[in-house]
């Protein structure tokens, strides 16, 4: 097997199988990826790759996306553990999914999990586990070799409680996120104990689930007109639902922040909108993961980390008086 063999076989120039081979800056992730995989599968060898000290597995519990945070957060991860000269493969929880079993037979030495939620299959396997294990935005205490990365969210949404407080709001909505799942979990109480701290009652008539989608934001936004429900404010868990909330409000003519102040949570870019969120570092996220599974790998013991946040005021709050 030569670079040659590798480039006619995957459709690319001999140039940048090569430069995807010596970890090259201007070749993508992605490539990188499938031509180390593949290289690595038919016994290619370069003197970089003689190296490799170990095998690493990102695992999704549902097919990923391209884009969006967990994608960011895996990327950064990847390119953080082959710097460190580790192969890395990615894989779906499928139904059926035996994590010990696929982790031994692919000879892995740890795993980044992602999109994992109470409900996914690989959830119920945790606590057996015998591999490393990191878990981004969820923990499962009681087994050494499972950490989990994420951002404060209990903090950070109980901030953002307080900073439309002082804006002179007092009838805040919540968006939230799946209720199966850890962050969703954490990111209501953040809001409940914002409110707790206020002296705000907390309204169950004011909050709304979704799945992290803009459907979901146009979906609550549909809710609350329905149902004539009455608040200065909404707090949703994630900047694509809030895109969608907004659309759907303007839509039936209500104007952003007139009408409502909106705080959206991730920071992924929406500068139409001018919208105040909770920022994450996805990168981060991604680099320390690695960092954690490298801590457990060498036998120190696990324990939650937690990224920074920053909340970010734009256009989409304002000011309101009291009683408002």
């Amino acid at each position: 097997m030569t670079i040659t063999d590798i480039a006619k076989e995957l459709n690319l120039s001999i140039s940048t199988v090569s430069k995807a081979l010596n970890g090259s800056t201007d070749i993508s992730e992605k490539t990188k990826q499938i031509v180390s995989e593949y290289a690595q599968s038919h016994g290619y060898r370069t003197r970089k790759s003689s190296a490799i000290v170990g095998r690493l597995a990102v695992l999704w519990g549902r097919p990923p996306q391209e884009s969006g945070p967990l994608a960011v957060i895996a990327e950064a991860f990847s390119r953080a553990a082959r710097e460190a000269r580790y192969i890395v493969v990615s894989a779906v929880a499928e139904e059926d999914f035996d994590l010990n079993e696929y982790l031994a037979c692919n000879r892995f030495d740890g795993a980044l999990l992602l999109d994992i939620n109470f409900r996914s299959p690989v959830y119920a396997q945790l606590k057996r586990t015998k591999y490393p294990l990191v878990l981004v935005d969820n923990y499962l205490g009681g087994n050494p070799l499972i950490s989990g990365i994420g951002s404060d969210n209990i903090h950070a949404v109980e901030e953002a409680v307080d900073y439309l407080v002082s804006l002179g709001h007092e009838r805040i909505a919540f968006l939230g996120g799946e209720r199966e799942s850890l962050v969703g979990a954490e990111r209501l109480a953040g809001y409940i104990l914002g409110l707790a701290k206020n002296s705000i009652e907390y309204r169950y008539d004011l909050t709304y689930f979704g799945d992290y989608s803009s459907r979901a934001g146009k979906d609550a936004a549909e809710y609350y007109l329905r149902y004539g429900k009455e608040f200065t404010a909404i707090i949703c868990a994630s900047d694509v639902m809030a895109k969608g909330f907004i659309a759907r409000m303007q839509e039936v003519g209500k104007t952003i922040p007139q009408d409502f102040s909106v705080i959206g949570y991730d920071d992924m870019g929406a500068p139409e909108l001018e919208l105040t969120t909770i920022r994450q570092n996805f990168e981060r996220t991604g680099e320390l993961g690695f960092k954690t599974l490298s801590c457990i790998m060498g036998g120190l013991p696990s324990q939650r980390a937690m990224v920074d946040y920053e909340l970010v005021p734009r256009g989409s709050t304002r000011r309101v008086a009291r009683g408002e």
